[in-house]
């Protein structure tokens, strides 16, 4: 859950940053000779056309300019939507909230199925009563993991060497089911003495009897460096052969445990890919709504428009105002 939390604060971090860059570093360009046309007042136009003296071409284009900050602002919110402001024609205009869309049901889809997998493991560990059948028949009842077992085996093994790393500070298995404990089970083999399979097969007898463990440690006795290395099985066909701790065969039911949170895990993993998806989809679609909103602009600034020619001509020498259309094909 915790992934999952910073998964989407970097996603959101992300589009802040990309946008305030943008703002920051875009600056304005000059005003052409036609943004100045635009903007002047209605007599600075009128004098301008009492002081020609031969001629005077006034072009009127005949659109709105697109703003490309808002139009990159707008796909970077809701990608697709600042190519629809520039230009709804574009195919990007499409595209991306398609790719929106499918990125959001992949991440839906992914992160639900990461938490059904969490919830199934949680329960398989902690939140079902199994049945286990000794070799003499005899049938116990528990949940797969109990931490009166865990607690039980660990105060043992704390006892044998008061020198070496085994004490309170090395098990720190927390006492309520929280995320830390669900990974700390299948995660480090020095609490696999919770798991009911280990219990009954390396610290009791076939009768399911609590017995004497067979420890296997490396090192010396009373040495700072006695490192515990494995068991010896309490019954079965070969009781003599040495089960290391990283063994599969330690714990059954912690191997499948393990492979059930890798099952979830990568559920999860591909929920993060599909949010990296949609923070570069947001991303991409502000890049590209700049493209479209300049690509806009030019088109149109470019188009042979309407030409007005005012001039003066002097027919029987008489200074005379005259009117002119020109349009180039």
């Amino acid at each position: 859950m915790i992934f999952r939390g910073l998964a989407m604060k970097k996603f959101i971090l992300l589009i802040f940053i990309a946008g305030f860059a943008f703002c920051l570093f875009s600056q304005e360009k000059p005003k052409t000779d036609i943004d100045q046309w635009l903007n002047q007042t209605e007599e600075e136009q009128q004098n301008a056309m009492r002081d020609s003296v031969v001629t005077n071409d006034l072009i009127k284009i005949n659109y709105n300019r697109k703003n490309a900050q808002l139009a990159m602002a707008m796909s970077m919110l809701v990608p697709g939507a600042g190519q629809f402001y520039a230009n709804k024609t574009v195919l990007t205009t499409y595209i991306f909230p398609v790719l929106e869309i499918g990125l959001i049901g992949g991440l839906v889809y992914f992160n639900n199925q990461g938490k059904d997998k969490t919830k199934k493991y949680e329960k398989y560990a902690t939140g079902e009563i199994v049945t286990y059948i000794t070799p003499d028949g005899t049938k116990i009842t528990g949940f797969r993991y109990d931490r009166s077992r865990q607690d039980e085996i660990q105060a043992i093994l704390i006892g044998v060497n008061e020198h070496d790393i085994y004490d309170n500070g090395y098990f720190r298995l927390d006492k309520t089911n929280s995320q830390h404990f669900y990974e700390d089970i299948g995660k480090y083999p020095q609490y696999v003495f919770g798991w009911m399979d280990w219990y009954y097969r390396f610290a009791c007898n076939e009768s399911g009897v609590r017995d004497s463990i067979r420890w296997k440690f490396d090192g010396e006795n009373d040495s700072p460096n006695m490192r515990w290395t494995g068991n010896y099985p309490l019954w079965g066909n070969d009781t003599e052969t040495l089960i290391p701790i990283d063994d599969h065969e330690m714990s059954r039911m912690r191997q499948t445990y393990i492979k059930m949170r890798n099952d979830a895990k990568d559920s999860y993993s591909m929920a993060h890919f599909f949010t990296l998806g949609l923070a570069f989809n947001h991303l991409a679609a502000g890049l590209d709504a700049i493209r479209v909103t300049r690509n806009f602009n030019r088109y149109y600034i470019s188009q042979s428009v309407p030409a007005l020619n005012f001039y003066a001509a002097m027919p029987l020498g008489n200074v005379t105002p005259m009117l002119g259309l020109k349009w180039t094909f």
